[in-house]
């Protein structure tokens, strides 16, 4: 073990972290964190990976990912004898076809907490109840109490009614984020975030009316990338699915405050069906918010654009 598997064997044990609990965290096999820890590089699929690891280990550790990737370059340019033989400097690292990039073990699908089309028919069979119950008493309870007609009143308060249902789920989401600031805006930016809606109601108990704010221009990426380092942090809850070179990496249900962080070799896709609540960031060149408050959106980044 050279002084680098030194270092993330100290800062993990000092953290109190075992390989399966920071497993669970960055989602990468407790084989390949041992193997960085043991500077057995061999183990790993490939030099492309072996910096990426390298690189979200650091990070989760608190530590300056920069000095250990310079002392890793080094020992790959000045390898020291192993065994009966010494490893050449210009020898890749020879690729694991066994061990896949991620272990789908690891991903965590919350299916069950998805929203259950049982209580969308539910609310929908109220809503209905309520307008009927309105409509019989729109048309008797004036003529019982010789008034005049007060369909006005009551249209108004059975859309107020209906709205209250349907949004409540909306609603409780957003009094559970309150107003604390987000760390991931972008600087500059407003209280309210570039792709919230404005809502401006009348005195009359009129509907709503949303009107959607332009959305921020987003940074341009260069032509080419060695690899694609995405780092997703939720804002909202949101339903996501996130696939690296191919392989489904996470599919489930992402919370408020859950940061993800992959390495790509070819390419990145993203689906979610809230975009709002996802906020990207592609080699630390920050992206923004993938869209709208409950729009399903598709983002796909590629080493070669």
């Amino acid at each position: 073990m050279d002084e680098l598997g030194q270092i993330l064997r100290q800062a993990r044990e000092n953290k109190g972290f075992t390989l399966k609990e920071v497993q669970d965290q960055i989602r990468i096999n407790p084989a390949y964190l041992q193997a960085l820890e043991e500077s057995n590089y061999a183990a790993l699929p490939s030099p492309v990976h072996a910096r990426g690891f390298l690189r979200n280990y650091a990070r989760f550790l608190n530590l300056d990912p920069d000095p250990l990737l310079e002392r890793y370059q080094y020992s790959q340019k000045h390898p020291i004898a192993v065994g009966n033989g010494d490893i050449s400097p210009d020898a890749p690292l020879p690729s694991r076809e066994d061990q896949p990039f991620f272990d789908p073990v690891n991903v965590e699908v919350d299916i069950g907490s998805r929203r259950d089309p049982e209580s969308t028919v539910r609310l929908i069979i109220i809503a209905a109840l309520i307008i009927a119950v309105a409509l019989i008493a729109n048309r008797f309870v004036p003529l019982l109490l010789n008034n005049e007609d007060g369909s006005n009143a009551i249209t108004a308060g059975v859309t107020d009614a209906v709205n209250n249902i349907i949004n409540r789920e909306e609603d409780a989401a957003t009094s559970e984020t309150g107003a604390e600031p987000n760390p991931n805006l972008e600087e500059g930016s407003s209280s309210q975030t570039g792709t919230e809606p404005i809502i401006s109601t009348s005195r009359t108990n009129e509907a709503a009316v949303i009107l959607p704010t332009p959305t921020p221009t987003r940074p341009a990426l260069p032509a080419t990338l060695e690899e694609i380092n995405l780092k997703l942090d939720v804002t909202e809850r949101t339903w996501m699915e996130v696939t690296i070179d191919e392989d489904v990496v996470f599919s489930g249900i992402a919370r408020s405050g859950d940061t993800f962080e992959w390495t790509a070799l070819e390419e990145a896709k993203v689906l979610t069906g809230n975009a709002i609540g996802i906020f990207a960031t592609i080699n630390e060149t920050p992206l923004g918010r993938l869209g709208g408050r409950g729009e399903n959106k598709e983002e796909i980044w590629r080493t070669t654009q």
